[in-house]
């Protein structure tokens, strides 16, 4: 089709500048990310060849203005491609990553432009830069390094091989994984076998055998909500153990979506890539400009909360074991943890999730969120109801200042089905930025619950309600960041053990009985969450720390055990599973706890952006937890220094200082470990 009719390309003339979904089809996206990148390659050749004397100006600031306008087309289609694929956009991805990945070398490998870029910083003290300019400047020069800008010349036709094949498997990782997910479900039949499950799980698992075709019967699948509420109530063990296995040996199964070659490549060709730009590993790589610095300080970080958590966990499993026992079981294995552990949640605190689920309607959640927001950052959230979204189930709302002043569009897409990745996270159609006028962003959150029958209310676990105020804090930062350029907005940039900070402190007011008598409410009376609950709910807040500390440690020791493989080392590699296993057990995982994501199903490394950084949720955690202290020490959790002090230099700085200078504006001193270890009921009287 003509360029001239393409949606993506056209000025989009929508409010607020949101993609326009309505008039987007599949066949759009091909030519138009075509288009996106010939335009950057001309501008970007322009640069290069501009006879002028290098400047930041028609340099560094060219460079940033090539890179936004295709930003704008790519993540149009890269979060379509997350939230709402099919076969056509799938087999396109599998050609524009290495596209991208291409346009990527074909700029950081230009040794007119780099010629250019160095000129630029090596006069930087001469230019009377300001703040941010400077650290665009000296950020865009360390791009080029990184890339490989300075290595010899014989190295870089291996290093482009490198990149654009990496991009393929990347992204075949995440189809085969998405489709060995939406693939499999646990057909029930016989309504005896329903026995524990709670109603509204029940009533899912009803509608999801009707969609599948299999009407009269009940099917749960791998979506993760679908599992764990399974895997937590379902009193029938064997069909524990069918759902446990295929979730737990998805990738690895030896069929068209087996994941095994693709990561054990994906290792060595990150090894080597290391080996060219001289490093040690794809670890050192990675980890030499975030807050640990290298492999070496993440893995002491980790072990140095392993030891405990392992300890607990071993309480935990001792007390588990005795509940199994009564019940006939000889031999507790993985599928039965999940199950007990929620038996002796409810015998110890008194606490049934089934009770606490009607008052978290995710409505009322979301609705707690801006409350918080509000609360703290003076924001409100005002609904938009006809604008263009992507799928019928999407939300909007326009996001405005105390002073009403336009700060961004807040979308969310809430519910699970076959087109959408799993899990939740947040993501951006359009990033601020004003370089060229004040552009305000677009930002997106999505979930992954069960959605109910039509006319039923969307009733969440507290761990759900949890999760939605985590992306939420993702959203904030994208929407309150104050940055002339994109490179800097929101979450774009920041280290991987800083960028969980926004998103993990807000989970803590998720939880304070301030905030609980704001949104949870019976979503039938209206009746405020009783007292007695949220006791239990904070009681039981570091119920089974021991199990969730292990999990997660586990998978970042195998994240890291994998990225300091040398390129020789990696090769020697022939069975994935096997050097899992080898991992895990030196350091003395409990064999009825598996990390939370094996290596065939770990898209974090080997699909997303992680890889070597997987240990940051924790790393992170130090920030959040010491950050939140703050709020409680003062005795007020929405003081208004504290909080203005937050938006300032955490939110709206987004990237455009190094990350502790940042954390150290907010909270005055460096962060302390010991809140991360008592939140977590590791130490003290937790």
């Amino acid at each position: 089709m003509p360029i001239t009719d393409n949606p993506l390309l056209d000025d989009w003339g929508t409010p607020f500048d949101i993609p326009p979904f309505d008039r987007i089809r599949d066949e759009h996206f091909g030519p138009a990310l075509d288009a996106a990148f010939a335009r950057q390659r001309e501008e970007v050749e322009a640069i290069s060849a501009n006879p002028a004397p290098p400047t930041f100006e028609n340099t560094i600031e060219a460079l940033e203005r090539a890179r936004t306008r295709k930003n704008k087309v790519l993540k149009v289609f890269g979060n379509i491609t997350a939230t709402d694929t099919n076969d056509a956009l799938d087999a396109l991805e599998i050609r524009i990553n290495p596209l991208d990945a291409k346009e990527k070398d074909r700029i950081y490998l230009d040794e007119s432009l780099y010629a250019r870029v160095k000129a630029v910083y090596d006069a930087r003290e001469s230019l009377d830069l300001h703040q941010e300019e400077m650290r665009l400047l000296e950020l865009t020069h360390r791009d080029f390094v990184r890339a490989g800008a300075a290595i010899p010349k014989e190295r870089r036709g291996r290093l482009q091989e490198i990149n654009a094949r990496l991009a393929e498997l990347t992204a075949r990782f995440g189809q085969n994984l998405r489709a060995e997910t939406k693939g499999f479900a646990l057909v029930i039949t016989d309504e005896a076998d329903l026995s524990g499950l709670p109603g509204d799980v029940i009533t899912a698992g009803r509608a999801t055998a009707e969609a599948r075709g299999k009407p009269g019967a009940w099917a749960f699948g791998l979506d993760r909500s679908a599992f764990e509420a399974f895997m937590k109530f379902a009193d029938n063990r064997d069909l524990r153990r069918q759902m446990f296995e295929a979730y737990r040996n998805r990738g690895s199964q030896g069929n068209e979506m087996d994941n095994r070659a693709i990561l054990m490549e994906t290792a060595r060709l990150r090894a080597e890539r290391a080996a060219l730009l001289g490093f040690e590993n794809h670890a050192a790589y990675q980890l030499r400009y975030r807050m640990a610095r290298s492999p070496e300080i993440a893995e002491r970080f980790l072990l140095e909360v392993w030891e405990p958590g392992l300890a607990r966990a071993g309480e935990e499993l001792a007390d588990m074991e005795k509940l199994a026992v009564e019940d006939g079981i000889e031999s507790f294995e993985g599928w039965d943890w999940w199950y007990y552990a929620e038996k002796v949640r409810a015998a110890r605190y008194a606490i049934d999730l089934e009770e606490t689920k009607p008052y978290f309607e995710l409505s009322r959640v979301r609705e707690g969120a801006f409350y918080v927001a509000s609360r703290l950052f003076r924001i409100r959230f005002e609904p938009l109801d006809d604008v263009p979204v992507w799928h019928p189930d999407v939300r909007a709302w326009t996001v405005l200042d105390a002073d009403g002043t336009h700060l961004g569009v807040f979308m969310t897409d809430d519910y699970a089905r076959d087109s959408k990745s799993g899990g939740a996270w947040m993501n951006t159609y359009l990033n601020a930025s004003r370089l060229d006028g004040d552009v305000r962003p677009v930002v997106t959150n999505n979930l992954n619950l069960i959605k109910p029958p039509p006319g039923q209310p969307t009733l969440m676990s507290f761990d759900e309600a949890e999760t939605l105020f985590h992306e939420f804090g993702h959203a904030l930062q994208g929407l309150l960041t104050q940055v002339r350029y994109e490179r800097f907005s929101g979450t774009s940039g920041l280290p991987r053990d800083y960028v969980e900070l926004c998103s993990q402190i807000l989970e803590h007011w998720a939880s304070e009985p301030e905030v609980l008598a704001v949104y949870a409410r019976h979503f039938e009376t209206d009746e405020i969450i009783p007292q007695g609950l949220i006791d239990k709910i904070s009681a039981s807040s570091s119920f089974s720390q021991g199990f969730m500390t292990t999990e997660y440690i586990a998978a970042s020791l195998l994240d890291l055990a994998w990225h300091t493989l040398s390129a020789e080392e990696a090769a020697d590699v022939t069975d994935p599973l096997s050097f899992e296993r080898e991992v895990l057990d030196s350091h003395g995982l409990l064999p009825e706890i598996g990390p939370r994501y094996r290596s065939p199903y770990f898209s974090h490394i080997f699909a997303g952006g992680y890889s070597a950084g997987y240990y940051a949720y924790l790393w992170s955690e130090i920030l959040d937890a010491d950050g939140f202290t703050a709020f409680k020490e003062r005795g007020n959790i929405f003081d208004p220094l504290l909080a203005r002090r937050f938006r300032i230099y955490i939110l709206e700085a987004g990237g455009r200082e190094e990350p502790e200078i940042l954390y150290r504006k907010f909270r005055g001193k460096d962060p302390d470990i010991v809140p991360l270890l008592t939140i977590r009921g590791l130490i003290g009287d937790g």
